[in-house]
């Protein structure tokens, strides 16, 4: 999850912070979503890419390391930039094949005029923590404006609305009601402060426009071997956000020593093999000739 969330207009901190550790989580996630996702780039999508000299833009890029894994797959003549609101997590320049290039950024703000209209594919992923309602329609509208005709947009996300804890395959599993509390406190709390929602996907793609729309949804609890770490990854999120929260010190939000209580008890659901699950959603869609 990259981006930065707003308040009444303003900018207020990425809540999963911007640390070395940060850094290390947001590749770890990469390589888990790639796996439980099959690919990295949609079959439709990847039978639409020109044969050389195709140009890709990785929009909230946050490490780059998609546009990385991206390259070593791809023709030496791809080219591939990234942009990202802050050069914070960007992988050192030495990290990077030659020709991926990470910049600074804005998905809600208009591109330069110079990039309007280059790219053959636009990626997005894992922003879903700066969408609120009218966000995503925007966002998108946004992003189309890379695009050549005929270009695609491929988007991925998590539907950390509906995520909860289960009861796992050992008879020693809790039922997993910790980790859906502290995530169901998280989702009510960003729903009330930025009106946090999740989209439609197909209807969404077909209203700005886009042809050839198609929706991939699947679970993350799709390969049994991923649940915990799936777990781990909304375990750092969640909590890593609510401990953020608490700063702000509003009526219905948890206290840093609750915030700590609450984590300790989802800590102990997942020790026991309970985990969390929700839906992986990558939506793709043509610009129109």
């Amino acid at each position: 999850m990259t981006g930065e969330a707003k308040v009444n207009g303003h900018d207020e901190p990425y809540w999963l912070g911007r640390a070395t550790e940060e850094q290390q989580r947001l590749i770890k996630q990469h390589y888990i979503w790639t796996k439980a996702i099959g690919y990295l780039l949609h079959p439709a999508v990847a039978r639409s890419l020109p044969e050389k000299n195709a140009r890709i833009a990785d929009v909230g890029t946050g490490t780059g390391v998609w546009l990385a894994e991206m390259a070593k797959v791809s023709p030496s003549t791809y080219t591939f930039n990234g942009y990202d609101i802050s050069p914070d997590q960007f992988l050192p320049k030495e990290a990077l094949p030659e020709n991926v290039t990470l910049e600074l950024g804005d998905f809600w703000k208009p591109f330069p005029e110079e990039l309007q209209g280059q790219f053959d594919l636009v990626n997005i992923r894992l922003i879903i923590i700066s969408m609120g309602e009218g966000v995503w329609e925007k966002t998108l509208r946004n992003v189309l404006t890379l695009l050549k005709p005929g270009g695609a947009v491929q988007w991925t996300e998590g539907n950390f609305l509906i995520a909860r804890g289960f009861r796992g395959s050992s008879p020693e599993s809790t039922p997993g009601h910790h980790l859906t509390r502290g995530q169901k406190h998280f989702n009510a709390t960003l729903v009330k402060r930025f009106k946090w929602c999740y989209p439609e996907w197909q209807s969404m793609f077909e209203d700005a426009g886009l042809a050839r729309v198609e929706e991939d949804v699947l679970s993350t609890d799709r390969l049994p071997e991923q649940r915990p770490n799936f777990t781990e990854i909304g375990l750092g999120a969640v909590f890593h956000g609510l401990a953020n929260l608490s700063k702000i010190k509003e009526e219905g939000y948890w206290s840093a020593d609750e915030v700590a209580q609450a984590k300790q008890k989802a800590l102990e659901d997942k020790s026991s093999g309970a985990y969390l699950r929700w839906d992986l959603n990558v939506t793709v869609g043509f610009k129109q000739e």
